[in-house]
């Protein structure tokens, strides 16, 4: 297991933190379970697994679209 050290806006921790609320998980956990989910190859992923992942970053990647985190 690799350990990274990562450093984001407070406008995307407030984002992360929510997102991470809403799971019901801590930050760490959210974050790992995201990095999971998409940097998979997309190619090899299960329709259903895509399908799921987009669903569950939905708020995420709406806020980033709206320019919300940056």
């Amino acid at each position: 297991m690799k350990v990274y050290q990562i450093e984001v806006n407070d406008q995307l921790n407030e984002i992360l933190e929510e997102a991470a609320r809403k799971m019901d998980t801590n930050i760490e956990t959210f974050i790992t379970r995201v990095l999971d989910r998409f940097a998979i190859d997309p190619h090899i992923m299960e329709q259903e697994e895509v399908k799921d992942g987009y669903t569950d970053m939905g708020d995420i990647n709406l806020d980033i679209s709206n320019g919300n985190a940056r």
